[in-house]
């Protein structure tokens, strides 16, 4: 578990659980008392007590289920995240005999194909999906997806001065451990991570399918 916070959250949904099965069976036991006593399986005061509390379980059942499933980290007030940032150099792919490259794009077949981006740093090779990341091969470093993001202008511009326009910069958002956050069963986990591949041309940027590989 990431954080000890995260024990709110997986506490209300347990207490969910014991409201819907409280509630069944709550409604069972009036059904039946109209049976015996009345002689009915229904009246307009148990349907209102039977809806009441119907709404009230659904209303929670939204409510967790939106905080814990749907939440839009971009969304939320800055003090419940934090957000780091990693400049990396890139290092050349030489690995082929005829050329070298910065980044390798392989896209998937299928109607909606998927791409990952494979590139490498000082000894590590990172594989990164292609709705989280970007390649910028233009005049400015920080091409429009990545200007959604703020980025240091001057740590930018000394990475752009230092490794010849061939970096890689990386974006995480955490969400912070604190009670809000627990209620989620986010506290303590990654939240969103966003990767800017800066290349000096599109040359050093090597296409590639499934296809291809077979």
């Amino acid at each position: 578990m990431k954080s000890a916070w995260n024990l709110v959250g997986m506490g209300l949904w347990l207490l969910l659980l014991i409201y819907l099965i409280w509630m069944v069976h709550d409604m069972r036991v009036r059904r039946l008392k109209l049976l015996v006593t009345e002689k009915r399986s229904w009246s307009w005061e148990n349907m209102t007590k039977s809806s009441i509390e119907l709404v009230i379980f659904l209303l929670g059942l939204w409510g967790m289920g939106y905080t814990t499933l749907f939440q839009d980290v971009s969304q939320l007030n800055p003090k419940r995240v934090t957000v780091s940032y990693q400049y990396k150099p890139l290092v050349l792919d030489t690995s082929a005999a005829d050329r070298s490259d910065y980044v390798i794009v392989k896209t998937g077949n299928g109607r909606k194909p998927a791409q990952y981006y494979t590139f490498y740093t000082q000894g590590e090779k990172d594989i990164v999906p292609g709705d989280s990341a970007t390649v910028s091969a233009g005049k400015h470093p920080i091409n429009l997806v990545a200007s959604s993001y703020k980025w240091n202008k001057a740590k930018v511009n000394q990475m752009e001065k230092q490794h010849q326009k061939a970096w890689v910069g990386v974006i995480e958002t955490t969400y912070k451990k604190n009670f809000l956050n627990g209620i989620g069963l986010h506290a303590g986990r990654l939240a969103n991570r966003f990767t800017l591949i800066r290349v000096p041309d599109h040359s050093f940027v090597k296409q590639t399918t499934d296809a291809n590989e077979q």
